[in-house]
Protein backbone atom coordinates (compact mmCIF):
# COMPACT_ATOMS: atom_id res chain seq x y z
CA UNK A 1 0.00 0.00 0.00
CA UNK A 2 1.13 3.21 -0.98
CA UNK A 3 1.71 6.52 1.08
CA UNK A 4 -1.95 8.35 1.37
CA UNK A 5 -0.75 12.32 0.94
CA UNK A 6 -3.18 14.37 2.76
CA UNK A 7 -5.01 16.60 1.21
CA UNK A 8 -5.77 20.42 2.27
CA UNK A 9 -8.86 21.06 4.61
CA UNK A 10 -10.27 23.10 1.75
CA UNK A 11 -10.50 20.79 -0.97
CA UNK A 12 -11.62 17.88 1.25
CA UNK A 13 -14.41 20.65 2.24
CA UNK A 14 -15.03 20.72 -1.54
CA UNK A 15 -14.96 17.32 -2.30
CA UNK A 16 -17.88 16.50 0.26
CA UNK A 17 -19.76 19.68 -1.18
CA UNK A 18 -19.44 18.68 -4.79
CA UNK A 19 -19.52 14.75 -4.06
CA UNK A 20 -22.09 13.65 -1.23
CA UNK A 21 -21.46 9.92 0.54
CA UNK A 22 -19.09 7.41 -0.93
CA UNK A 23 -18.50 9.41 -3.90
CA UNK A 24 -16.43 12.02 -2.09
CA UNK A 25 -14.28 9.28 -0.32
CA UNK A 26 -13.91 7.68 -3.63
CA UNK A 27 -12.77 11.13 -5.14
CA UNK A 28 -10.28 12.21 -1.93
CA UNK A 29 -8.26 8.67 -2.42
CA UNK A 30 -8.67 9.82 -6.18
CA UNK A 31 -6.76 12.81 -5.43
CA UNK A 32 -4.53 11.80 -2.79
CA UNK A 33 -3.00 9.26 -5.43
CA UNK A 34 -2.85 11.87 -7.77
CA UNK A 35 -0.71 14.18 -5.21
CA UNK A 36 1.33 11.11 -4.39
CA UNK A 37 2.22 10.22 -8.35
CA UNK A 38 3.11 14.20 -8.83
CA UNK A 39 5.21 14.10 -5.87
CA UNK A 40 7.27 11.22 -6.75
CA UNK A 41 7.88 12.56 -9.95
CA UNK A 42 9.07 14.95 -8.45
CA UNK A 43 6.79 17.73 -10.03
CA UNK A 44 7.53 20.94 -7.80
CA UNK A 45 4.03 22.97 -8.54
CA UNK A 46 2.11 23.49 -5.63
CA UNK A 47 -0.29 20.14 -5.54
CA UNK A 48 -3.65 21.84 -3.27
CA UNK A 49 -3.65 23.77 -6.38
CA UNK A 50 -3.40 20.85 -9.37
CA UNK A 51 -6.11 19.00 -6.93
CA UNK A 52 -7.97 21.91 -6.87
CA UNK A 53 -7.91 22.40 -10.65
CA UNK A 54 -8.64 18.59 -11.22
CA UNK A 55 -11.62 18.71 -9.00
CA UNK A 56 -12.82 22.01 -10.43
CA UNK A 57 -12.82 20.41 -13.99
CA UNK A 58 -15.36 17.88 -13.00
CA UNK A 59 -18.44 19.85 -12.59
CA UNK A 60 -19.29 17.65 -9.23
CA UNK A 61 -19.20 14.27 -12.05
CA UNK A 62 -17.49 11.37 -12.10
CA UNK A 63 -17.01 10.61 -15.51
CA UNK A 64 -15.24 14.14 -15.54
CA UNK A 65 -13.32 13.44 -13.06
CA UNK A 66 -12.08 10.20 -14.30
CA UNK A 67 -10.86 12.26 -17.35
CA UNK A 68 -9.44 15.18 -15.54
CA UNK A 69 -7.34 12.85 -13.38
CA UNK A 70 -6.19 11.40 -16.57
CA UNK A 71 -5.24 14.65 -18.04
CA UNK A 72 -3.36 15.64 -14.57
CA UNK A 73 -1.46 12.89 -14.59
CA UNK A 74 0.02 13.61 -18.58
CA UNK A 75 0.37 16.83 -17.80
CA UNK A 76 -0.83 19.04 -15.00
CA UNK A 77 -0.68 22.22 -17.10
CA UNK A 78 -3.92 21.18 -19.30
CA UNK A 79 -5.97 20.63 -16.10
CA UNK A 80 -4.48 24.53 -14.56
CA UNK A 81 -6.00 26.05 -17.77
CA UNK A 82 -8.92 24.11 -18.13
CA UNK A 83 -10.08 25.10 -14.25
CA UNK A 84 -8.88 28.54 -14.56
CA UNK A 85 -6.15 28.47 -12.90
CA UNK A 86 -3.17 28.80 -15.05
CA UNK A 87 -3.00 32.62 -15.01
CA UNK A 88 -1.18 35.15 -12.42
CA UNK A 89 -4.98 35.20 -10.32
CA UNK A 90 -4.70 31.86 -9.66
CA UNK A 91 -4.60 32.09 -5.75
CA UNK A 92 -7.76 34.66 -5.79
CA UNK A 93 -9.38 31.93 -8.06
CA UNK A 94 -8.36 29.21 -5.73
CA UNK A 95 -9.90 31.22 -2.72
CA UNK A 96 -12.99 32.51 -4.44
CA UNK A 97 -14.06 28.65 -5.05
CA UNK A 98 -12.30 27.15 -2.09
CA UNK A 99 -12.16 29.62 0.78
CA UNK A 100 -9.03 30.70 2.57
CA UNK A 101 -5.81 28.85 2.64
CA UNK A 102 -4.30 27.73 5.98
Amino acid sequence: MGVRMRLTGRVEQRIAKDFPGRDGRVVEELLAELVHHLTERGDGEDKERIAAATLLCSHGRMDRLLDALQLAKEDWRDVLVGAGLADAGWRERLEADFGPGA
